[in-house]
C-alpha cells in the first residue's frame, strides 16, 4: 500500500515530514534501521525543492511504499522548471577545501546512500518526480536458505 501526503512548500514542513515517515515505517513494518537514510534523502530533496523552485506555490506530494526489504519514496513537485538531480555532477571530495565550490554535497551524499534514484519530468504539466529506493542488506544465511 502506498501512503501519501501533501506538504506545504516550506522549511517549516520538515518536522511534519519526519513524523509522516515515522508513521509509515511503523504502520508498514519497514526496517527502522533504514529510516535515518530515508529521512536524510527526503530532507535533502525537499529542501532543494523549496530553495530552488521558488516560482511554485504548490504543495509537494510525498509517497511511500513498502517494498521487499525496504521502501520506495517519490517526491512530486508541481508547476516547476526541470531540475534533474540525477544529472548533477559529482562533487570532487578529494580537492582541498579552498578549491571546492559550495553546493552539491547533499546530493552527492544521498546518491551514495540510496540503492537507486530516478528523475522524471513532464513538460506539459511542469511536474517533477524523484523516486528513490532504500533496502537493507540481506544476510548470507538468508541467501543460502533461498537456494536450499
Amino acid at each position: 500500500m502506498t501512503a501519501h501526503r501533501l506538504f506545504e512548500r516550506s522549511f517549516d514542513s520538515l518536522p511534519a515530514i519526519v513524523a509522516f515517515t515515522a508513521g509509515v515505517f511503523s504502520s508498514e513494518g519497514i526496517d527502522p534501521s533504514l529510516r535515518t537514510v530515508v529521512d536524510l534523502a527526503i530532507e535533502e530533496l525537499f529542501t532543494n525543492m523549496v530553495k530552488y523552485s521558488t516560482g511554485s506555490r504548490a504543495d509537494v506530494r510525498i509517497e511511500m511504499t513498502a517494498i521487499d526489504r525496504g521502501v520506495e519514496v517519490t517526491l512530486i513537485d508541481y508547476d516547476v522548471d526541470r531540475f534533474d538531480v540525477t544529472a548533477r555532477p559529482d562533487v570532487d571530495v578529494n580537492l582541498p577545501i579552498e578549491q571546492r565550490k559550495p553546493g552539491g554535497l547533499g546530493l552527492h551524499l544521498i546518491r551514495r546512500l540510496l540503492d537507486s534514484i530516478q528523475y522524471e519530468y513532464t513538460e506539459s504539466s511542469r511536474q517533477s518526480r524523484i523516486t528513490f529506493r532504500k533496502t537493507g542488506a540481506v544476510s548470507q544465511a538468508a541467501d543460502q536458505n533461498k537456494g536450499g
